[in-house]
């Protein structure tokens, strides 16, 4: 399959000063389990389900991990609900359908009972009715034929709850017992034809030993309903929302998302639309509307100016863009500090002057907003490599450079394309650790893809091949690293040159290893045609769902180390130059032996990481041969580097001509 290419805005780069943003380097990272193909689906979509954490690790009792997903075994059979079994090496111990029962399923999530470390699933699926099913693996005591204990969740018609989640967290009862959440939202349509969406919560609490009885969960007597969104529906105010657990204060749970109005009496909404959270503090029995915040009014999260000048195909340029989410898979979590954080993919939207509304394909960044209890704190993840400098407040991507007012741009880091540049799903995805400020991101990255489709020199292997990213944090998310590419086709750690990366997923809560190291699965799709059939796109070949196990260091932020001030000097010689060139650094006070010098190029991407040698303790240089992390060369073009952590350091500018 080839590329196509398309002529859009080129990268303008001109004048001697560019502010990179202080993000943290990519981490360093290892696969404890190489990427394996559990099975091939023939359903190319998500494998796992909307707004779920399909993947969930034993912890009390045994060290494997559950793992839930829907599959097609082949093109004429229905989609059905599959589990699997991860030893703690990661081998695949066993998988296969839940039930018998040969029915459409799908849309699935896992959790395990710490105790018994009993798998406990959740899918919806369609017999006479769409239901939600509930069932619970034995792991000590394996029931034939199939290990699962099945019961069902039913809607009161005309409600539809599907798409189900089910969460574990503190229970009221005492540390010996566990509440379990059982999240669904409804299908059903609003009276004015929209979906509801209106978010319908099951709580049960169960003993948290090894003799507990699991058998409860399986009756919907047991367990307890709340509504919280329910009224939203009559006023066609749709919640594209997730629900997290404070796991470090019991009680403390939250329903977070988007806001849309659609119609209705616009003047009796709960909520402005746009960003909202509710957070319940009593373990989500109710639900009070003095903790029912929202970010509005208007649909955008926030304006920026339109610098770039971007056109209308009627001729307009507005002054304004407008930011919102561009998609809703997204799942959310709630930190150690009991700051509420839901990730999204960024959408940079234009009003015409009829009020029609576009958006621009080429700009997706990932994103997240973040409730700290008073305030709605927005951020790209990572930050642009450039800091705003047009005065709206935020960062954009793209940048005006200082000197010359020219635009520098940086293309999407969020979604995948195909060849029309019309967008796929993707799934955003959040964990964190609860005894550290350990945070990952994780989503499907489109940015090398992009650059092949518009002919960039250098990523024509990318031009069917979108990456798995995963940015980083140690601080609760207040700065995120450079985009770990996990799937590059330049991998040195892996070859995934044959693979077509997509729909990733993780689970809640990082593993910690050794006070620096955290663990975690990831499931993904190995898709063979580019493209999903189920969405209208790619052939009907399906795809291989994959896992793999990945440890990753969270010491890379060095926040203990004292940061690099008062850089005086740097240049490069020769400048231009055609093979290799010297970085040299001058500073007041001694420089670190491990400091790293960061190599962008002109869109304000991390290409390159190179160690310092020190000449004396206020002096170092680093000697840089032109090629990227992987051994390839780079395009010529104009470059740009900086010490990694250090406040004052400039960025320096080089241009390389073979």
């Amino acid at each position: 399959m080839k590329c196509m290419f398309f002529i859009i805005a080129v990268i303008l780069i001109a004048g001697s000063q560019l502010s990179i943003a202080e993000n943290n380097p990519v981490p360093e990272y290892e696969f404890l389990t190489n990427p394996t193909t559990i099975m091939t689906s023939y359903y190319d979509y998500l494998p796992g389900g909307l707004n779920t954490f399909p993947i969930a690790h034993q912890t009390e009792n045994g060290d494997g991990t559950y793992l839930t997903f829907m599959a097609r075994e082949n093109t004429t059979t229905n989609r059905r609900q599959y589990y699997g079994y991860l030893n703690q090496d990661g081998t695949i111990s066993d998988y296969g359908t839940i039930t018998w029962q040969d029915y459409v399923q799908g849309y699935g999530d896992v959790n395990v009972h710490p105790a018994t470390g009993d798998g406990i699933a959740t899918w919806h699926e369609t017999i006479t009715e769409s239901v939600c099913a509930i069932a619970w693996y034995d792991y000590g005591l394996i029931i034939p034929p199939w290990g699962w204990m099945i019961g069902y969740i039913h809607s009161t018609p005309p409600d539809e709850y599907l798409w189900p989640q089910i969460h574990k967290g503190p229970s009221p009862l005492g540390d010996d017992w566990i509440r379990f959440y059982h999240i669904s939202k409804n299908a059903a349509m609003d009276p004015f034809g929209h979906p509801c969406e209106d978010m319908r919560i099951l709580y049960i609490d169960i003993e948290n030993t090894p003799t507990a009885d699991l058998t409860q969960i399986l009756n919907q007597a047991n367990w307890t309903a709340v509504y919280p969104l329910y009224s939203w529906r009559d006023v066609s105010c749709r919640p594209s929302a997730s629900f997290a657990i404070d796991y470090v204060n019991p009680g403390h749970v939250a329903i977070i998302g988007m806001a849309q109005w659609l119609e209705g009496n616009m003047s009796n909404m709960p909520v402005e639309e746009g960003a909202f959270v509710w957070e319940s503090f009593d373990f989500g029995e109710t639900w009070d509307t003095s903790n029912l915040h929202d970010d509005g009014p208007g649909f955008a999260f926030y304006e920026v100016d339109n610098l770039p000048q971007f056109e209308l195909p009627n001729g307009d340029i507005p002054d304004k863009l407008y930011t919102r989410p561009g998609g809703y898979h997204s799942t959310a979590v709630i930190d150690n500090e009991g700051s509420v954080h839901f990730p999204y993919l960024q959408e940079y939207t234009m009003e015409d002057s009829a009020g029609y509304y576009y958006y621009l394909p080429e700009f997706l960044p990932q994103a997240e907003f973040m409730w700290d209890g008073s305030d709605f704190i927005y951020r790209n993840v990572p930050a642009f490599p450039w800091m705003d400098t047009g005065g709206s407040g935020y960062d954009v991507p793209w940048g005006i450079d200082p000197v010359t007012g020219d635009t520098l741009f940086q293309y999407s880091q969020g979604l995948y394309y195909y060849d029309d540049l019309s967008p796929w799903s993707s799934v955003q995805a959040q964990s964190f650790s609860v005894d550290n400020e350990w945070m990952i991101q994780l989503w499907t990255d489109c940015t090398y893809l992009f650059y092949a489709i518009i002919g960039e020199p250098g990523y024509y292997e990318y031009c069917i091949h979108p990456l798995i990213a995963i940015s980083a944090s140690n601080d609760n998310g207040e700065t995120w690293s450079e985009p770990l590419y996990l799937t590059d086709i330049y991998n040195p750690n892996y070859n995934f040159a044959d693979q077509i990366t997509v729909y990733p997923y993780t689970q809640k809560i990082i593993q910690d290893v050794n006070g620096s190291d955290g663990k975690f699965v990831i499931m993904y799709m190995d898709d063979n045609s580019f493209g999903s059939s189920v969405q209208g796109s790619g052939q009907y070949t399906g795809g291989q769902i994959n896992e793999c196990i990945v440890q990753l260091d969270f010491s890379f932020l060095g926040l203990d180390d004292e940061p690099i001030q008062n850089i005086i000097f740097s240049q490069n010689q020769p400048n231009p130059f055609a093979g290799s060139t010297k970085i040299s650094f001058s500073s007041k006070k001694a420089l670190k032996e491990a400091t790293a010098v960061a190599i962008y190029n002109a869109k304000g991407q991390l290409i390159r990481t190179l160690s310092l040698i020190l000449e004396t303790p206020q002096t170092g240089f680093a000697n840089w041969d032109g090629k990227d992390a992987s051994g390839q060369n780079v395009a010529n073009g104009i470059y740009f580097y900086k010490l990694q952590g250090a406040v004052d350091s400039p960025a320096g500018k080089m241009l390389l001509t073979r």
